[in-house]
């Protein structure tokens, strides 16, 4: 672990600390940084208060504090069944990119307790005692982040998947027209909402996305302009393939 990371994290600590005294600093034996420990809160919610405290670890990733913690529970409290983890076991505390997003308005280990580690254990302590969650919340997997981009652009579905295609291929000249189809140009209609997640995330981050979100629309029959909405990289595999095809056919 670099020593400016370490430097930064022992720094957030003192404010971490101040509201959640349990949690400790810890540097295993593989070089890996966590912060482990109790983080509790009190919060009142549509006439109900719900008070609770769950056993937490947070993994700091090497370019700390680019990069958000990862987060585990350590008590064994909530069930698997659950179903807001990722594949790892770590939390789901979002759509990656918002989470990120948010992270990078305060780019603490306090302002990341707080803002998006306790809500996650808030709504599952509420759902736990009355049955209901508190806050609507995003579907899991690939159906939740075109929920979320949908939301984010205003858009339905496949002008979502064109738009992102912009920043999967970094492409996107501001004085083009909206892939929305507005007849307006990029920088006067969705450009602004293209700009918004730019530097949260990476090209080859944004075009995973796109990926799964295409498989997801061909697994249900639904009939995409693939031309607009497939990366440049498949688009290009695609007619390579098709006119190795078409070569084949004519020597036949």
């Amino acid at each position: 672990m670099d020593e400016g990371v370490v430097e930064t994290v022992i720094a957030h600590m003192a404010d971490a600390q101040a509201q959640h005294p349990g949690l400790e600093l810890i540097l295993d034996p593989d070089g890996e940084l966590m912060v482990r420990g109790p983080v509790g809160f009190r919060i009142e919610h549509d006439g109900h208060t719900v008070e609770d405290s769950y056993d937490v670890e947070l993994r700091i990733p090497d370019d700390y504090p680019t990069d958000p913690p990862t987060v585990y529970e350590t008590g064994e409290k909530i069930s698997r069944d659950y179903g807001h983890f990722m594949k790892a076991g770590n939390f789901c505390l979002g759509a990656p990119i918002e989470v990120r997003r948010r992270f990078a308005q305060d780019r603490t280990l306090l302002a990341f307790i707080n803002d998006q580690v306790i809500p996650f254990l808030f709504r599952h302590s509420y759902l736990q005692g009355h049955g209901v969650p508190p806050f609507d919340d995003l579907a899991h997997g690939t159906p939740g982040l075109l929920d979320y981009y949908m939301a984010h652009f205003g858009t339905g579905g496949v002008t979502t998947l064109k738009l992102l295609k912009c920043l999967a291929d970094d492409f996107a000249p501001p004085l083009g027209p909206c892939p929305c189809g507005s007849g307006r140009k990029l920088q006067d209609c969705h450009g602004p909402k293209l700009d918004e997640l730019r530097p949260h995330y990476w090209p080859e981050m944004f075009e995973h996305e796109l990926r799964a979100m295409i498989e997801m629309a061909r697994n249900a029959d639904i009939d995409l302009p693939e031309r607009d909405v497939l990366p440049a990289k498949m688009w290009k595999r695609k007619q390579r393939r098709q006119q190795k095809q078409q070569r084949s056919r004519k020597r036949r």
